[in-house]
C-alpha cells in the first residue's frame, strides 16, 4: 500500500496551517500594541510637558519672588543696616540663581523662552548691582540709595510685559492646553482599546469558526466512510488537499479496499475448497449408504460397525462444510433468512429430541420453565442454534447431571433464553470469547466446536439478537436473546 504521507514535499499540514491563519491575528496583535504604545507614549508626551509647563512657571516665579525678596532686604538693609537682611538678601540670591539654572535647563530646546530667561536674567543682575550698590554705599548716600531701589522696583512692578511675563503666558497657554490633549489622548486609547478587544474577539471567532468548520467537514467525511466500511457500503470519494486528513481518508479507501479485495479472495476461496471437498465427500457418502443398505452384498458383522462409523464421520464432515459456508454467507449478509411466525418453545423442544439418546445415555436431567414464546424467524436456522447450545451443553455436563432451560419475555421485548448446566467452569476471559471463532480449543472441549459456537452467534445476530455466556462456580449460562416480533403481516 502505498501511503501518500510519505511524500512530504509540496505538503501543506494543518501545524502549517493553524500557524497560517494564527499569524492574522498575531499580525493585528502587534499592530495593535505598536498603536498602544505610540497613544501612550502621546499621552505621557502630554504629561511631560504640563510638568514641564508647571516646573517654568514654579521656576519663574521663584526667580521673580527671590528678586522681590532680595531687593526688598536690600531696602531694609540700607535702612536698619542690620546683618541678618544681609544674609536674607544672600539666600534670596542664591535661590534665584539656582532658579535660574533649573529654567535654563527646562527652556533649553526652546530658543523664545531661552532667550526670555536669559534677559531675565540680565534683569536679575541689573538689580542685584543695584543692590550692591545701596548696599556698599555711604552713609551719606544711603538716602538716595533707598529712593533708587525703591523707583526701580516699582517701576519693574508697573512693566506691562517683561521677560518673566512672556514665559509666564506661554507657559499658562500650555498648561491650558495640555490637560485638554492628554483627555483627548486618553479618550482615544479607551476607544481603540475597545476597538482592539471587540475587533480581537471576531478576528478569534471568525478564524477558529473558519478552520474547525473545515477540518469538522472533513473529519465529518472520514468517520462517515468508517461507517459506511463497516456496513459495507460505498465509500464517499476521496477527500481533496495534501493535509493530514486527506492522508488519513486516502489510506481508509486503500485500506478499505485491500480488505474488500481479501474478503472477496476468502469467499472465493472458502468457496472452491468447499465445492472441492464436498462434491467428492457426497460421492462417499452415497457409496457407503448404499454399502450400508446392502446394495452391493452383505459384508461380515465386523465390518458393518466400520461402515456406520466411517458414514458419521462422513456426515459430520459434510455438515462442518456446509456450516462453513453459511457461516460466511451470515457474516458477509448475503443469507437470505425465512420470516414465519413460529414459538420458540417448540423449536427448544424439537432440538432436544435431536439429542434424546445422548441424554439418555448421560443419564441428564432435563428441565424446561417456558411457555409460549412467539417471534418471527427462520425456524431451521434457529431450530440449528438451539441443537448446537443443547449439544454445547450436553457435551459439558458429566453423566447424571442437569440442564435446565429457561424462556421468559424481558421489559424490552426480548426472548431471554438460558441453558444452565452443572458442567466445568468457565473463566471470565473464556466466557467473553465463548463464541469467538478466532479463539483456541480449550483442552476438555471437542475439536470443531468452535465453529459450530460461532454458528450459533451469527444465526442469532442474523434475527436481531445476540449469544452470551457466563459462569461461577455451580453452573454455566449460555443465554440467547432474540427481539419479539408482531405477525408477518403487522
Amino acid at each position: 500500500m502505498t501511503y501518500r504521507g510519505d511524500n512530504k514535499s509540496g505538503r501543506q499540514s494543518i501545524l502549517q496551517k493553524g500557524l497560517l491563519i494564527i499569524s492574522i491575528p498575531l499580525v493585528f496583535e502587534l499592530f495593535f500594541v505598536a498603536v498602544l504604545i505610540h497613544l501612550l507614549d502621546e499621552s505621557g508626551q502630554h504629561i511631560a510637558r504640563e510638568i514641564a509647563s508647571q516646573d517654568k512657571i514654579v521656576a519663574v516665579e521663584t526667580m521673580v519672588k527671590e528678586i522681590s525678596d532680595s531687593m526688598t532686604s536690600a531696602i531694609l538693609f540700607n535702612i536698619t543696616r542690620r546683618n541678618e537682611m544681609k544674609e536674607r538678601n544672600e539666600k534670596s540670591r542664591a535661590k534665584l540663581l539656582r532658579a535660574y539654572s533649573k529654567l535654563v535647563k527646562l527652556c533649553a530646546k526652546d530658543p523664545a523662552e531661552l532667550e526670555s530667561a536669559s534677559r531675565l536674567r540680565n534683569a536679575a543682575d541689573e538689580w542685584m548691582r543695584q543692590q550692591d550698590r545701596a548696599l556698599n554705599s555711604a552713609p551719606q548716600a544711603r538716602v538716595s540709595s533707598f529712593f533708587n531701589l525703591a523707583s526701580l522696583t516699582s517701576a519693574n512692578q508697573q512693566r506691562p510685559e517683561t521677560a518673566a511675563s512672556v514665559i509666564l503666558e506661554k507657559e499658562q497657554k500650555v498648561l491650558t492646553i495640555q490637560p485638554k490633549l492628554r483627555q483627548q489622548t486618553l479618550v482615544q486609547l479607551q476607544i481603540f482599546f475597545l476597538f482592539g478587544f471587540i475587533a480581537n474577539i471576531a478576528i478569534t471567532v471568525f478564524l477558529a469558526t473558519f478552520v474547525m468548520r473545515g477540518i469538522t467537514a472533513r473529519m465529518e467525511n472520514v468517520l462517515n466512510n468508517t461507517f459506511k466500511f463497516g456496513a459495507r457500503l460505498p465509500l464517499d470519494p476521496p477527500l481533496r488537499g495534501t493535509d493530514e486528513i486527506a492522508d488519513l481518508d486516502h489510506a481508509l479507501h486503500e485500506t478499505a479496499n485491500e480488505i474488500l479485495e481479501f474478503e472477496k479472495f476468502k469467499q472465493q476461496l472458502v468457496a472452491v475448497v468447499s465445492h472441492e471437498l464436498r462434491t467428492p465427500l457426497t460421492s462417499v457418502q452415497g457409496t457407503l449408504t448404499l454399502l450400508e443398505a446392502g446394495a452391493m452384498g452383505q459384508f461380515s458383522e465386523r465390518a458393518t460397525p466400520e461402515i456406520a462409523k466411517a458414514q458419521q464421520s462422513v456426515d459430520h464432515l459434510i455438515k462442518l462444510i456446509n456450516n462453513l459456508l453459511l457461516l460466511e454467507r451470515l457474516e458477509a449478509g448475503s443469507q437470505i433468512l425465512k420470516q414465519a411466525e413460529l414459538d420458540i418453545g417448540h423449536i427448544i423442544v424439537d432440538a432436544l429430541d435431536v439429542h434424546e439418546q445422548f441424554i439418555e445415555e448421560k443419564q441428564i436431567s432435563v428441565d424446561c420453565q417456558f411457555e409460549e414464546l412467539p417471534l418471527v424467524g427462520d425456524w431451521d436456522k434457529l431450530k440449528e442454534t438451539n441443537e448446537i447450545l443443547i449439544e454445547t451443553c450436553l457435551l459439558r455436563i458429566p453423566a447424571g447431571g442437569s440442564l435446565t432451560i429457561t424462556g421468559t419475555i424481558d421489559s424490552a421485548g426480548f426472548l431471554d433464553i438460558r441453558f444452565l448446566d452443572n458442567g466445568p467452569p468457565l473463566s471470565p476471559v473464556q466466557a467473553a470469547n465463548y463464541f469467538d471463532r478466532t479463539r483456541e480449543t480449550e483442552e476438555n472441549e471437542v475439536k470443531g466446536r468452535i465453529l459450530f459456537l460461532a454458528l450459533a452467534a451469527a444465526i442469532a445476530q442474523a434475527h436481531g439478537g445476540s449469544l452470551t455466556a457466563v459462569s461461577d462456580s455451580q453452573t454455566s449460562c449460555f443465554t440467547l436473546k432474540l427481539p419479539q416480533r408482531g405477525k408477518q403481516n403487522d
